[in-house]
């Protein structure tokens, strides 16, 4: 599959103007270029990938939903942006479930060093998230845990799946949970806390990012072992 060029070419261009107008002008004119970022990246997976599912659309309507109300306003609208994060992070689990079969869920194959290193860093960074983001929006408790629950089972399909090792690519969907603890991170330090363009840019390149690899790894995994076929799945 080319990657240059095409379809491609128009979402790295969008991916570009993105980067530039988070750069040189003010974030609220993010709410105008965001959406040509997922509407570029969705019609490269429906021209793409092998079988389209109608979830993943949905999924990026929702991406642009969250950014549209978080450069509106991000306090005013917390309640809705948590409500929408919760469901996104629930769709994407729902596309993720048929790549997990039973015999992944192992104590044994899930416990290992570097797994547990893993584990004890997203747990540390959502307690971070958490600390942060309390003392702010203390009368939307139930929000963040929404947040909190929803990121946890995005980032446990990752992982298990990553592990798992037994489809090519899984790197891309750790590499996309990384990118949605960070942005999530450090959307609360710039939006609750102190906002700096820097960040602004960061979490801009980590989200795109993030979706660009959630959607790669659709587009391109296939089973390392064609008996996979055969295994049962959620």
């Amino acid at each position: 599959m080319k990657r240059v060029g095409g379809i491609y070419g128009c979402f790295y261009i969008a991916f570009f103007i993105v980067v530039c107008v988070a750069v040189f002008l003010d974030k609220w004119l993010l709410i105008y270029t965001k959406p040509i970022v997922t509407l570029s990246l969705t019609i490269v997976y429906i021209t793409y990938v092998e079988k389209v599912n109608l979830l993943f659309p949905i999924s990026m309507v929702l991406i642009t939903a969250i950014d549209i109300l978080t450069y509106i306003d991000f306090l005013r609208y917390f309640d809705i942006i948590a409500v929408l994060i919760t469901v996104f992070y629930i769709v994407c689990v729902l596309q993720l479930r048929k790549f997990v079969a039973k015999e992944d869920i192992r104590i044994k194959k899930i416990i290992s060093p570097p797994a547990i290193i893993s584990i004890v860093l997203v747990f540390y960074l959502i307690y971070s998230i958490t600390q942060l983001a309390l003392p702010r929006v203390d009368n939307s408790i139930a929000s963040v845990m929404l947040i909190i629950i929803g990121m946890l089972m995005f980032s446990a399909f990752s992982f298990i799946i990553y592990v798992g090792d037994r489809y090519e690519k899984s790197i891309y969907l750790f590499i996309a949970a990384s990118c949605t603890l960070f942005v999530d991170a450090l959307l609360a330090v710039n939006e609750l806390y102190y906002y700096n363009r820097v960040f602004t840019v960061l979490i801009n390149i980590a989200e795109i990012s993030g979706i660009y690899f959630f959607a790669s790894f659709f587009i391109e995994t296939k089973p390392k072992n064609s008996i996979l076929k055969e295994k049962k799945y959620f």
